[in-house]
Formats: structure tokens, sequence, C-alpha cells
């Protein structure tokens, strides 16, 4: 893995106390201890003993709502997920050492990790690459509204992203958005509705999308898997 830079004073552990996390995350005390009884392992980020960002790894079951995706992890496979850092600590590095710190504890566990970014959300992409993961491919909606994988550096690599989320893999990327794609319920206006993919007769919401085709490299900083 890459090279980052120490934090001397930050470090991230399990988390022990379900009532912090659940103030932090946003959670009820009784949602936090069903995510942990489904398999699911949550951390936290303290720098100064402050908690100051959260994240957790999936080991049995995971599912991304905007895409309308749920896959079983097999054995020796790992999905990170819900991850934040609080507003007032955000722009410290801190993201990408938590990541590392998890990698690090979870590695006697797994051999392999998953994570997904959103393709509005690029700083969650750059802090993904600092911590050493590798970006295999971009999930598109396809024409018929269902989900592809574009691959992106290794194929092996894809092709595994793609039996794990039990997607297939296309050869460019039809719709980076995930906002105004065919699974969701968040619709724009009918005259913007012409530039969303695929097309929208309902429309209640205003999307700020902006679909081209392109080949999955021109955009690989969208919507990444890594693994």
């Amino acid at each position: 893995m890459p090279h980052v830079p120490a934090l001397p004073v930050f470090e991230a552990t399990l988390a022990p106390d379900d009532a912090t996390l659940a103030q932090l995350n946003r959670l009820t005390v009784a949602e936090v201890q069903a995510r942990r009884q489904a398999g699911h392992r949550p951390y936290l980020g303290f720098f100064h003993g402050t908690p100051v960002a959260y994240g957790w790894v999936a080991t049995r079951e995971a599912s991304i709502g905007e895409l309308g995706l749920t896959f079983r992890l097999p054995a020796g496979n790992h999905y990170l997920w819900d991850f934040a850092t609080m507003p007032t600590w955000q722009g410290r590095g801190i993201y990408p050492h938590l990541l590392r710190a998890i990698l690090e504890q979870e590695s006697s566990s797994a051999e392999r990790f998953w994570i997904i970014h959103a393709p509005e959300n690029l700083p969650s992409g750059a802090g993904m690459h600092k911590a050493g993961l590798l970006p295999i491919g971009q999930l598109s909606f396809r024409l018929d509204g269902g989900v592809g994988l574009a691959p992106l550096g290794s194929l092996e690599r894809a092709q595994a992203g793609a039996l794990l989320l039990g997607v297939p893999l296309v050869e460019t990327v039809l719709a980076p958005c995930w906002c105004c794609g065919g699974l969701t319920e968040q619709r724009v206006n009918p005259t913007e509705a012409e530039s969303c993919w695929p097309p929208l007769a309902t429309q209640t919401v205003r999307c700020t999308c902006a679909i081209e085709l392109k080949p999955p490299r021109a955009q690989e900083r969208e919507g990444l898997m890594s693994g």
C-alpha cells in the first residue's frame, strides 16, 4: 500500500459504545445493534481522543440503495460502507487514515476489500486512492434501467466485482448519474427529463446531472468500485 503521512494524534478502533456511535451516525441504538447482529462491524476514528469519523465493515451481506443492489459476501471478502467525517474535522486527511486502519485491522479475516463511491463524491474517491484501494470499475445505469460495471484496469478484478454485485460487465458508461437513473424515486421536470438516462416520465425534483457517452477511462473519477 502507498505511504500515508502519519497523523500522530489519530487512532481508529472498533466502536465499543453503541450510544456514541448512534449519535455520530444519526441512528438509533436499536439500529446500531441490528447492524451488528447482521454481521456489520463499526469503527470510530479519534483525533486527540475525540470521535471524529466512523465507518462500517460488512462481513455477510451488503446493499447499495441508490442502485437497488443487495449482495452476499463470499468468505474472505469484506465490504466497506457508510463512512463519514464530522464536518468540523473534514479537510485533515482523516478519511484515508480511517480506511487504512480498518484495512490493517481486518486483514486477518479478509483477503479482498470492496468499496464504492457515488459519482458526485469525488473527495471520497480521492481518500480511497490515498488509502491504497485500486479502482476496478465504474458502475452505470444501462439502457434498460439495470446496472452494469465498466472495467477499469485489471479485467480479472472487474470480473470479480461484477460477480460479487450480480451485474454484467459493460463496455461503455451509459449513465453515470445515480440521481436520475431508472431505479430511484427522484425525478426532474419533463423538459429536463430528456437529458436523463433512462428517460423518465414523472418528474418532481430538479436533477443536476449531465449525461455524456464516454469510454470508461474518460470518467474514471466517477462512480468507482474499488477492490
